[in-house]
This record gives structure tokens, sequence and C-alpha cells, in this order.
């Protein structure tokens, strides 16, 4: 190869070399171009989620203020005194429903005017919040006062410096209230569950009763007895359902004391109503059995202490003034 030749290679390798260069830098810029085209997207896309969210907090907070308004002037009822007009001809004038406000409404019910008035008066606070304060207010959850707001023992100002209290309290009632809803749900299908499942039970009781009255011979009781029986037999149903009843919402390792203690004396009563009737039967019937096991007064509580724990009686101090006149009764009788 001539010195000529050489230097024309040379030359080609070296602008081979710089355009390959000049390829790398342009595909690294390109490259950094598509990353910051990217980030720029996601910043757009993020800044146009938080207008979103700004302007859904500012119409929901604008909602609250104007719901603020409209219970002041429904309470006034200035549109009756000023205009002579109905409160729905007062919303149909400015372009609202009257019961989708009404309902509203309803749920700023437990709060006095100078409280939302207080309220409204510092941001963080909207109506999707606020009813939950209404509803737990409802529930004596909460106390409101004219400034203040008292949850679980703690009082907390009604002012903008404790905005940021305010509105975490909003949210835990928001959490419970929920949580709280979704578990009556929960109840309500199980409840419902078992219902079916009873239907159930008593259709297949139901169709086997029908089964064996076809197969069972008439019975030779009268009309009169037969209805007795029938009663008897309605009674004891009815009993055994109470009891029923009464074991699955009165657990005993779950239910509160004074429950537990009315449920107690329910039966001691039961029992003594039970041998006071079975012992005035036995006069007239010839065919009882002594029971072994009679209950007596002894083993019964006093009068006073039944009549203040049972249920119908119970936390009303009635226990005294009933045996008292019950005294006075016998004294009556004993002075004839």
């Amino acid at each position: 190869m001539s010195k000529r030749e050489a230097e024309l290679v040379a030359k080609a390798q070296d602008e081979s070399a710089r355009t390959t260069e000049v390829m790398r830098r342009d595909q690294e810029k390109s490259a950094e171009q598509v990353q910051r085209d990217k980030e720029a997207a996601i910043a757009n896309i993020y800044e146009m989620a938080g207008k979103i969210k700004a302007t859904n907090f500012f119409k929901s907070q604008a909602e609250f203020f104007n719901l603020v308004m409209l219970k002041k002037v429904k309470d006034s009822k200035e549109y009756r005194e000023r205009f002579g007009i109905t409160w729905e001809q007062f919303c149909e004038s400015v372009g609202i429903n009257r019961r989708t406000m009404d309902r509203a409404l309803e749920d700023l019910a437990p709060f006095r005017q100078e409280f939302l008035d207080t309220l409204s008066n510092f941001s963080g606070v909207t109506y999707n919040k606020i009813k939950y304060l209404g509803m737990a207010a409802n529930e004596k959850l909460v106390n409101l006062s004219e400034n203040a707001i008292t949850f679980n023992g703690e009082t907390i100002p009604v002012d903008a410096e404790h905005a940021d209290e305010i509105q975490s309290l909003l949210e835990t009632l928001e959490e419970d209230h929920k949580q709280a809803a979704a578990e009556a749900a929960e109840t309500i299908k199980t409840k419902e569950r078992l219902i079916r499942d009873k239907d159930k039970v008593m259709d297949k009781l139901a169709r086997d009763i029908a089964r064996l009255e076809r197969t069972v011979g008439k019975s030779e009781l009268t009309e009169e007895e037969q209805d007795a029986c029938n009663l008897l037999h309605q009674v004891q149903l009815d009993i055994q359902t109470w009891f029923s009843d009464i074991k699955k919402k009165i657990e005993p390792h779950k239910a509160p004391e004074i429950a537990l203690r009315q449920y107690y004396y329910l039966l001691i009563f039961f029992s003594k109503l039970a041998m006071e009737e079975r012992l005035a039967l036995q006069a007239h019937y010839d065919g009882a059995e002594e029971v072994p096991w009679e209950i007596t007064e002894m083993e019964i509580p006093p009068t006073e202490v039944m009549i203040d724990n049972l249920p119908l009686t119970a936390g009303k101090d009635m226990g005294k003034k009933v045996v008292a006149k019950i005294e006075e009764r016998k004294a009556k009788k004993g002075g004839k």
C-alpha cells in the first residue's frame, strides 16, 4: 500500500470514528430528552390531579358554606316574613331541590347556628366531613358547645389554630362510622342468612308434620280439648323461642353485668311464678304428682330485691315502695 493510500484509509477511519461518536452523543441526547419528556408528563399529571383535588375540596367547602347559610335562612324564616313565600318556593327561586336540601340540612340539625358560623370561618372543614360530627352528636359520642368539641374526654376549641385537630377528629369519626356501618351490614347479612336457614328448617318440619298427619289417625279429642292442647303447645314453643333468642343476644361471657343480673332474677321470677301456678293447679288436679325439688320461699330473694332487679322494674327504686304497699294492705286486712 502506498503512502497516499494509507493516508486515505486513516482519514476514512477517523471520519468513521467521529461519525460514530456523533451518533452516540445524539442517542444519549435523545434518551435524555425522552426521560425529560416522560418526567414532564408525569409532573403534569400530578399537577392536574392536584388541581382536581383542590377544585373538589373548594367545591365541597363551598357546599358547606351554602348549607350553613340556607340553615340560617330556614331557621329564621326570613323568606316568609320578607317575601311572603314558602320554604319550597324559596328553594325554587334559588334553583335548588327542596327535598334534597332538607335531607342535607338534617345532617346539620344537631348544630347550633353559632357553632356552624364559627366552624365555617376557617378552612379545612367540608360538608362531607361535618355530617359525621352531626351523627356522632346525635349518638351522644361527642359533646358540642358554641366554641368547642369534646370527644373521649378531650376538648378541642373551634378556631383556626386547632383546624388540624378538628380535621383529624372528623376523619376519625368518619372511619368509625363507616366501620360501624360495615359491621352492621355484615350483622344484617348474618341475621338474614340465619332467618333463611330457620325458614328452611320450619318448612321441613311443616312438611314432616303434614306427612305424619296423613299417616296418623284423627285425634279423639273434643274441639275444646284440642283448642286447649293447641294453646299449651304454642305457649311451649313461644317460651322455648324466647329463651333461644335471649341466649343469642345475651351471651354470659360477653353481656354486661346488669343484663346478666336482670336475666338471673328473671329466671328466679319465672321459677317462682311456675311454682305458684303449679301449686294452685295441684289443688284442682287430682292426678298431680309431688315434686321432690320444690322451691321454698327461703330459696327466693326478698320481694324488694326481686323487684329492684327484674327487667320491668330495675333501676326505678320501686322495691321498698312495693313492699311498704304490701305491708299496708296486710295491715288493713288484719284490722278488719
